[in-house]
C-alpha cells in the first residue's frame, strides 16, 4: 500500500550516531544500498541481504587522508610575484613587457623554448662583440654542459614576441605555470574575444592542452546574444574549428530565426552571410573523424622530462652532494622551498654552488634523486631506504606541507621485508632514526636465514 504522508527534519536539532567500530569486517553482498561522503569517510546503509530481508547495518570506509599536492599552486605562486625572473618578453607593436622564468617556460613550450635559445645566441654574440670592441670579458665559461654563467646583477634577457598582445599572452603564462586558465565571466563578450586570442595564440605556439581548454570555455559561451560577433572574429582569426560551431548554432531551428533579425546581422561581412544562408540552405554532411584527440602534455609530464634531461642547457645552479655536482633550475628549487627562496634571495653562493644536506645528515645519491622528484613534479614513489632519509626533508627544506614525510612514513610502514631490510637498517643507522633501526633489527632476527 502506498503512502500519502509526508516527513520532515529539522536539521538544526537532529543528531548523527556514530556507528561503532566493526573491527574492518566486510560487510555482507547486498542490493539497492546507498553510500553518503561525509567529511573523510563514507558510510555503506540500507540495502537488502537478499530479496525479502531489509537491512539495517551501517559501515564506514575510513579514507587515508593525506594533505595535497600543491606543486601547481607553488609554481602559480612563483608566475604571481615574479620572483627570480631571469626573461622579459617584448610583446606586440605596443612592446609591451612581461616577466618570466627561462625553467618553466622552455620546459612548458617548445615553440616560446626555440625563441628563448635565439635570444640568447643573440645575446651571446652581443656580448663576444662588447669584448672584442672593449677589451675586456664580461662573462666566463662555468665548464659544466657548456653553459654560460651570467654576473650576479646579469639583467633580464629580452624575448621579442611579435604575434601576441600582453593580455592574452599573459593568460597563456598563467596556463604554463598552474596548467589551468581562470575563466572570465561566461557568455560575456568582451571575455569570450580574449579567450578567443589565447586559442590563436595556443594554435600558434603549438600548445594543444590550452587549445582544449580554451575550446571548452568558448563553445560554452556561444549565445544568441554574443554568437555573430563571435562567429566574425573567428574568420577574422580564421579559427575554422570555432567559426563551425557558430554556424552550426546560428542554423538550428530554434536560432535561425531570432539571430537573423539582430541588428548584428546586418553589419556582417557579405561572405559570412552567404556562408549562413547556404549552410541553412544545404547543411553539410557531418563527418566523424577517427583520429584520437591530442591532449598535449600535463605540466607534470613536462617537469618529469625537464629533470630528466629536456632542461639541462637552462641550468643555472649547481647543487653539490659529497662533492658531486648535479645541475638544476633555481627558479623551480625557489619555488618549491622556502629554503631555496631565502637563500637565492638574500645569500646567493658567489660560485653558484650549494652544498646539500638534510640537518647534519648528508642523503644517498638516490633518496638526493627522489627529493628532486618531488620538488620538480611532485613524485612521493620511492625505494623505502629513500623514505629515512627525506622523512625531514619537509621541514628543513621548507615545502608547502608535510606530503612527502606522510608518504615516507607510510612507505617506510608498508615495504621493510627481508629483500630490503639490510638497506633500510644501513640508512636507520645513518640517520639515527632508532624506532626504525629496532624494527629492522626484530625482523633480521627472526628471518635470519632469510636475511
Amino acid at each position: 500500500k502506498k503512502s500519502r504522508h509526508v516527513f520532515g527534519l529539522d536539521f538544526s536539532i537532529t543528531t548523527i550516531k556514530q556507528p561503532p567500530p566493526a573491527d574492518s569486517r566486510l560487510p555482507s553482498g547486498r542490493l539497492f544500498h546507498a553510500a553518503a561522503v561525509i567529511s573523510d569517510a563514507m558510510y555503506i546503509f540500507g540495502g537488502t541481504v537478499d530479496n525479502n530481508i531489509r537491512s539495517g547495518e551501517m559501515y564506514r570506509f575510513q579514507f587515508s587522508c593525506y594533505p595535497k599536492c600543491t606543486l601547481h599552486e607553488d609554481y602559480g605562486r612563483l608566475w604571481e610575484n615574479r620572483q627570480f625572473s631571469d626573461l622579459e618578453f617584448v610583446l606586440g607593436e605596443k612592446e609591451e613587457r612581461v616577466r618570466g622564468h627561462t625553467a618553466i617556460v622552455t620546459a612548458r613550450c617548445k615553440w616560446l623554448k626555440k625563441k628563448i635559445i635565439q635570444a640568447r645566441e643573440r645575446l651571446k654574440q652581443k656580448s663576444k662583440q662588447d669584448i672584442e670592441d672593449e677589451g675586456h670579458a664580461t662573462c666566463q665559461k662555468d665548464g659544466i654542459g657548456g653553459n654560460v654563467k651570467l654576473c650576479r646583477l646579469q639583467p633580464l634577457l629580452e624575448v621579442p614576441i611579435r604575434e601576441a598582445e600582453a593580455q592574452p599572452f599573459e593568460v597563456l603564462m598563467q596556463f604554463l605555470y598552474t596548467d589551468k586558465i581562470k575563466y572570465p565571466r561566461k557568455g560575456h563578450v568582451q571575455d569570450v574575444l580574449l579567450i578567443m586570442d589565447v586559442y590563436k595564440l595556443a594554435l600558434n605556439f603549438k600548445l594543444s592542452r590550452l587549445e582544449q581548454l580554451c575550446l571548452q570555455y568558448i563553445e560554452a559561451s556561444v549565445d544568441l546574444q554574443n554568437v555573430l560577433i563571435v562567429c566574425e572574429n573567428a574568420n577574422k582569426l580564421q579559427l575554422d574549428q570555432l567559426k563551425e560551431h557558430c554556424l552550426n548554432f546560428v542554423v538550428k531551428e530554434s536560432h535561425f530565426n531570432q539571430v537573423i533579425m539582430m541588428k548584428e546581422f546586418e553589419h556582417l561581412s557579405s561572405s559570412l552571410i552567404v556562408e549562413i544562408v547556404r549552410r541553412k540552405q544545404q547543411p553539410p554532411v557531418r563527418t566523424h573523424s577517427d583520429q584520437p584527440l591530442d591532449i598535449g602534455t600535463s605540466l607534470i609530464q613536462d617537469m618529469k622530462a625537464y629533470l630528466e634531461g629536456a632542461g639541462t642547457e637552462f641550468c643555472d645552479i649547481i647543487l653539490l652532494l659529497d662533492g658531486h655536482p648535479r645541475p638544476a633550475h633555481k627558479a623551480i628549487l625557489a619555488a618549491r622551498s622556502s629554503y631555496f627562496e631565502a637563500m637565492f634571495r638574500s645569500f646567493m653562493p658567489e660560485d653558484g654552488q650549494v652544498n646539500i644536506s638534510i640537518g647534519e645528515m648528508v642523503p644517498s645519491k638516490q633518496a638526493f634523486e627522489s627529493m628532486l622528484r618531488y620538488i620538480y613534479y611532485g613524485e612521493v614513489n620511492m625505494p623505502p631506504e629513500d623514505s629515512l632519509y627525506l622523512f625531514a626533508a619537509p621541514y628543513y627544506y621548507g615545502f608547502s606541507n608535510n606530503r612527502l614525510q606522510a608518504y615516507c612514513k607510510q612507505n617506510l610502514e608498508m615495504n621493510v621485508t627481508v629483500e630490503n631490510v639490510l638497506q633500510i637498517l644501513e640508512a636507520a643507522d645513518k640517520t639515527q632514526a632508532l624506532d626504525m633501526k629496532r624494527h629492522c633489527l626484530h625482523i633480521i632476527v627472526h628471518q635470519f636465514t632469510k636475511v
